[in-house]
């Protein structure tokens, strides 16, 4: 399919990919600062903070010189930061509905300052304000993260892709806090080193708000919708249709309706040409009068005019239906050169309407996209109420798995540098491995996409759970060695999970309920999340540093929801219907991907009704048209 876009006069170019540019970079430098704990919690523990519990003997854990009392009071900042950035969307996402993402994007970059100059200034042994730095900056985070989605409309066919790569820089982002920890220790791991970082970096996140100022818009981008950047440097909506936006090479079942349309139409028309002339014929005749009679001879006139009559009707019928078929697309604002069509591309023959030609319009009813099949289930599941979405398998089903799922991620996150140590990680070298695997989650982008668009939900949330499986087996062995393997599938694993979280609600429960059933999803997560402080101080003051017995539990806990995936892949393919895909607002993500007829036993068409020219036709005929 080739897109063309004329743009009209006064606009200097297409804007989306600057400001898709914008975005990412944003995610990568602030988006998700909160994610780099275990890098600020080495400088906070560095500068002394909370040593007062601590006794001159050093207690530790395992005989190391681990101060438990400071661990559990950042154990504490850990979870009251992480619990703002679960429970940020229930807050947030009125402001992004009320306000646009204009100023929520700004305001997270506010809140993501105000959170770095607090945990630079702050002192365990002056003005403590690491809880509130720690709050600001979780919900900061999440307020910049949640006002980016909205730019993967202006990339329709490609809004799985997008969406995973803002993933990928949300996810991704502390590293830069591991960034800062090495200038930090370069600076000689002094105090003032410590402040300027912090509040230094803060000022580089602040470049944004003027950014997003000029080039974020006040209201969110819809399907349909594309960004420009006038010639006075300024920047507009404008609807796709508006500017002349040209369809070719449509799909199969689309060439055949409009292919089945034009040829109904021609064998009407031909057959009132064919009825008129048979009239006219009979006209001239007038009984048994023939060319010879005498009186027919002379009647000259009456004789052409009926000729010349029915041979316009014959001439004329093709050119009628054919400006019937290019007016449905000059609806759209194209010109009249783009719309030409000629008298040989309107099929006669069943070949011809199933391949279609390339240049042929679609009618205003028909969406473009490939013709795609989904659920019964989950196409109702769409249609429901808030009440009824709320109530259903799936929402329940949905819930208990990401509330399970994302705790144990986040809890492993806020444990990480301590479940190193006590395998023997003195010198820290794990931890930093841990900090700078993150940011290449990028590369698994292709790996999620191709599961989101090919292969469904149950496949995706099973991949998921089998990462969070090995994830906490990985983490019960003792060998230090083999933890380079646990950061690696806790990465990918915490990466599909974010990533497929709004792709897959969106999917599955539409946009007319969205915002409604995350807001209380994440008010779950966010709640269920504030059990990872007495949980680590559970392992740290009674299992006295040993989190084996937590990461058992972790995969007994985690092993059962493989049942919920295995239902999800059963019902996404049971009782099957076509549906139209790029449906904006109820379809983002074409989850099941194209299927071919024979791969779908229960697949439900829709009746089309046949022109006169093939009648008659058997069924094998019709056979490859999907």
């Amino acid at each position: 399919m080739v897109d063309s876009l004329i743009l009209p006069p006064g606009i200097k170019s297409d804007a989306r990919v600057g400001i898709l540019v914008l975005a990412i970079l944003g995610e990568v430098l602030q988006g998700g600062l909160f994610f780099g704990w275990s890098a600020l919690s080495i400088m906070i523990t560095d500068e002394g903070n909370y040593e007062e519990g601590c006794d001159e003997a050093g207690e530790g854990i395992d005989g190391d010189t681990i101060c438990k009392s400071q661990e559990s009071k950042l154990a504490l900042l850990w979870t009251v930061g992480i619990f703002a950035l679960n429970f940020g969307p229930v807050l947030m996402g009125f402001v992004l509905d009320y306000l646009g993402p204009k100023f929520t994007a700004i305001l997270g970059v506010f809140l993501n300052m105000l959170g770095l100059i607090l945990f630079g200034a702050s002192s365990s042994n002056g003005f403590n304000g690491f809880v509130a730095a720690a709050i600001i900056l979780g919900l900061g985070n999440i307020t910049f993260h949640l006002a980016q989605f909205h730019i993967s409309s202006l990339f329709p066919t490609k809004r799985g892709l997008v969406t995973s790569i803002f993933v990928a820089g949300f996810t991704g982002s502390g590293i830069m806090m591991y960034v800062l920890q090495l200038i930090y220790e370069a600076a000689g791991s002094t105090r003032a080193a410590y402040t300027w970082v912090l509040i230094g970096y803060s000022f580089i996140c602040g470049l944004w708000a003027p950014l997003l100022w000029w080039m974020m818009p006040n209201e969110s981008f819809k399907v349909g919708e594309i960004y420009l950047l006038r010639n006075d440097w300024k920047f507009e909506k404008r609807l796709r249709a508006d500017l002349g936006r040209t369809y070719r090479r449509t799909t199969a079942m689309q060439d055949y309706v409009v292919a089945a349309n034009a040829a109904r139409e021609r064998d009407s028309q031909i057959q009132q040409a064919n009825n008129i002339a048979a009239s006219s014929q009979e006209r001239l005749v007038e009984g048994n009068k023939t060319s010879s009679d005498p009186i027919w001879a002379e009647d000259v006139d009456r004789r052409v005019h009926f000729e010349e009559e029915a041979e316009m009707v014959r001439d004329n019928t093709t050119e009628s239906v054919v400006d019937k078929v290019a007016g449905s697309s000059n609806q759209t604002g194209e010109s009249s050169t783009h719309q030409e069509i000629q008298e040989d591309q309107i099929p006669r023959r069943l070949e011809d309407a199933q391949i279609g030609h390339e240049s042929m319009p679609l009618p205003p009813d028909v969406s473009f996209g490939p013709l795609i099949f989904e659920s019964r289930r989950f196409v109702e599941l769409r249609k429901k109420t808030f009440k009824e979405q709320f109530m259903s398998t799936e929402s329940f089903g949905m819930g208990i798995f990401y509330t399970l799922n994302v705790f144990f991620q986040q809890f492993y996150l806020g444990t990480q540098r301590l479940q190193l140590e006590s395998k023997g990680d003195t010198n820290h070298a794990y931890a930093e491995f841990g900090n700078i695997i993150v940011a290449f989650a990028a590369f698994a982008i292709p790996l999620i996409a191709w599961l989101l668009d090919k292969k469904g939900y149950g496949i995706t949330l099973g991949a998921i759970n089998a990462l969070s499986i090995i994830t906490g087996a990985f983490q019960a062995l003792p060998m230090l060695w083999i933890q380079a393997f646990t950061l690696m599938f806790w990465m990918i694993g915490r990466f599909f999970m974010y990533s497929s979280y709004f792709a897959i609600f969106g999917a599955l429960f539409g946009f007319r309920n969205f915002g409604k059933l995350v807001a209380i999803d994440n008010s779950f997560n966010g709640l269920f999340g504030l059990l990872q402080f007495p949980l680590t101080y559970f392992a740290i003051h009674v299992l006295d540093g040993n989190f084996t017995v937590i990461n058992i539990a972790q995969v007994i806990i985690i092993l059962p929801l493989s049942i919920f995936c295995y239902y999800m892949y059963k019902w996404e393919r049971e009782d099957l219907v076509p549906i139209r895909p790029l449906e904006g607002e109820e379809l983002p993500c074409d989850m099941l991907g194209y299927r071919e007829k024979k791969k779908l036993p229960e697949v439900h068409l829709p009746h089309i009704e046949l022109p006169n020219f093939l009648h008659g036709r058997q069924s094998r005929d019709a056979e490859p048209m999907l």
